[in-house]
């Protein structure tokens, strides 16, 4: 919990709650249909579909053998696929909550058992899954990575937070892909130890908005949790199974019948940790060296791929998983340091994934995070 926030905050902020808006920002399921929820679960994560499911109990009218609201409107036209769905959560009414996610029914179940009354489970998925649709040729020549971001951005109705400084003017390949593939492509070619560019969706109750940028640095956090305190749990790995000190790419130059060797080399972290092929010659006395053969055209599209096949496994490094008590505004690229968990992990990390939980027993936030050497 953000301590400073929540010790001069008014009383009722200690109440967890959540807000579900059908069809409209502001159509309280519960004020506008008096539909209630047992639980609901919001799902974010980097360059990946955000997803939201929640839980309708006690609609079943046994006598009329349909579903309907407590006010007797039928429920189930209110939830067809497709419908738009926000989601809040927070401590408090719904003015003081964080919009977390917006997003389309695409599933609708329940179970019909002896002894037992149906409920109905709703889940769906955020914009990103509407770049999931289609497969296309994506051949980007001699145009910014900016342009060909916004132009995705554009076909589904959100609006573009583009920042950084990606090559420009590049040249990929035709590919038969989703934009969301697309987009995924772009973040891992230009990326590289020093700068891994990343991708997400941040709900707004108008167009929500595609942020497309390197990651952002780990300092400064948005909170500390405090193992004992805060943090409620803390699984963390560190994992030399793929670490490299050094990532080549192995190519072949048709018109000058010459090799293409793209180089990548591991450096230590801004505070002078490690890296992973660093920590691989120092116990073992190995080189830790990478080689692919890739099908390249200059140096310097070899190098590019080495540097973000390398940045992918440095990342891999470090990571771990928590759960501290609701947190609305941990979110995926956020940092947060943890604390009281010894001298090797007690440290910033990045966030990219976060699970926010709302039901009888609470408001809880669980989160993986990557501490990543570069």
């Amino acid at each position: 919990m953000l301590l400073t926030d929540r010790n001069s905050a008014p009383s009722k902020l200690y109440v967890p709650g959540a807000t579900i808006a059908l069809g409209s920002a502001d159509t309280d399921m519960r004020d506008r249909y008096g539909l209630d929820f047992t639980q609901v679960e919001v799902d974010l994560a980097i360059s990946t579909v955000g997803a939201f499911r929640f839980t309708i109990p006690h609609a079943f009218d046994a006598e009329k053998r349909d579903f309907f609201t407590p006010r007797g409107e039928a429920l189930m036209p209110l939830l067809k696929l497709g419908q738009s769905v926000w989601i809040k959560m927070g401590y408090g009414d719904r003015a003081h909550q964080t919009l977390l996610i917006s997003g389309f029914i695409n599933s609708i179940s329940t179970s019909f058992a002896e002894g037992g009354a149906p409920e109905i489970e709703v889940s769906g998925l955020d914009v990103l899954q509407m770049m999931t649709f289609d497969t296309t040729e994506h051949r980007l020549e001699n145009r910014s990575i900016r342009d060909a971001v916004n132009e995705v951005a554009q076909a589904y109705g959100v609006t573009l937070k583009f920042s950084g400084d990606p090559p420009s003017n590049i040249t990929l390949d035709a590919n038969l892909q989703n934009d969301l593939e697309f987009l995924r492509k772009l973040a891992e070619n230009f990326s590289n130890p020093k700068q891994k560019w990343e991708f997400f969706v941040r709900a707004s109750p108008g167009r929500d908005v595609l942020v497309f940028r390197p990651r952002s640095p780990i300092d400064p956090p948005l909170t500390t949790l405090d193992w004992g305190g805060d943090l409620l749990s803390f699984k963390p790995d560190i994992d030399l199974g793929k670490q490299v000190k050094k990532f080549e790419i192995l190519g072949w130059d048709e018109v000058k019948k010459e090799a293409i060797v793209g180089v990548a080399t591991a450096d230590k972290g801004n505070k002078g940790e490690p890296s992973g092929g660093d920590i691989i010659a120092s116990a073992y006395g190995r080189s830790a060296v990478r080689r692919e053969r890739r099908a390249v055209k200059s140096k310097q599209e070899a190098d590019q791929i080495a540097a973000a096949e390398l940045a992918k496994l440095s990342n891999n490094l470090m990571k771990g998983e928590g759960e501290t008590f609701g947190l609305p505004e941990l979110l995926p690229d956020t940092s947060i340091t943890l604390a009281g968990i010894g001298q090797q992990f007690s440290n910033n990390y990045y966030v990219t994934k976060t699970v926010h939980r709302y039901d009888g027993a609470g408001y809880r936030t669980k989160f993986s995070v990557e501490r990543p050497v570069a």
